[in-house]
């Protein structure tokens, strides 16, 4: 989303009744696009599901990290096992998380106010926005009459737009996560644990960063899908 319409759009729900913790988060101002990577907060999430169709799937687990001042502020993951509406089915063979599992877990409710918490003045960070983001965009319509309004740093979508520039359209080198990790010579982790992928995108973004421009050079303009 534009960062100018996205001012817009928070400036006409700030004159509607939306509750907390939403309010807080309009209440605080977003970064300008000018604002270089360095200077820029973002949270990075993941979200575990029952499914990949994000206007169906119901949170299962979700987890994430704060990037401040260009690090990864690993003092401050965070991460919520969440108990969903049915059965896991057969999503448990990806990702582990058993019906046995996240019967202990929290409501919905509660996790997405945390995540709203946790991104209030931070930029949402995430790896493929056509799934995190649509699902938190829909629950968030459930919970406050609208979608979630913040700006989205996509690592997916970066990188695809960043092969397009350089002209690698038929470029067929997998997007996932641990592929374009180790294309910037970072370590591999276990996959489908949200605290872990949110942490492995954290340093993918920062890794991207180094290697085109830099910190002090990319600004958010540069960045945001």
């Amino acid at each position: 989303m534009n960062l100018l319409w996205l001012r817009f759009s928070r400036w006409r729900l700030r004159t509607s009744d939306i509750i907390e913790p939403l309010r807080q988060l309009l209440d605080r101002s977003i970064p300008n696009s000018g604002t270089t990577f360095r200077d820029t907060e973002f949270l990075s999430l993941d979200i575990e599901t029952t499914g990949l169709n994000p206007n169906t799937a119901d949170m299962l687990s979700a987890g994430w990290v704060v990037i401040r001042g260009g690090r990864v502020d690993l003092a401050s993951a965070e991460s919520h096992i969440v108990r969903p509406k049915g059965s896991v089915g057969r999503s448990a063979a990806i990702h582990g998380l058993t019906d046995t599992v996240v019967e202990s877990g929290v409501e919905w409710v509660t996790v997405l106010d945390r995540i709203i918490e946790a991104l209030t003045g931070r930029v949402l960070l995430v790896h493929h926005a056509g799934l995190d983001k649509v699902l938190l965009d829909r629950l968030c319509r459930e919970r406050f009459g609208c979608p979630l309004p913040v700006p989205v740093v996509d690592t997916l979508a970066l990188e695809r737009s960043r092969r397009q520039r350089r002209h690698h359209v038929d470029d067929k080198t997998s997007l996932r996560l641990a592929d374009l990790r180790s294309n910037y010579q970072l370590p591999r982790y276990a996959a489908h644990d949200s605290m872990v992928d949110a942490i492995a995108t954290a340093e993918l973004l920062i890794a991207m960063v180094a290697h085109n421009g830099g910190v002090h050079k990319t600004e958010l303009r540069d960045l945001c899908t």
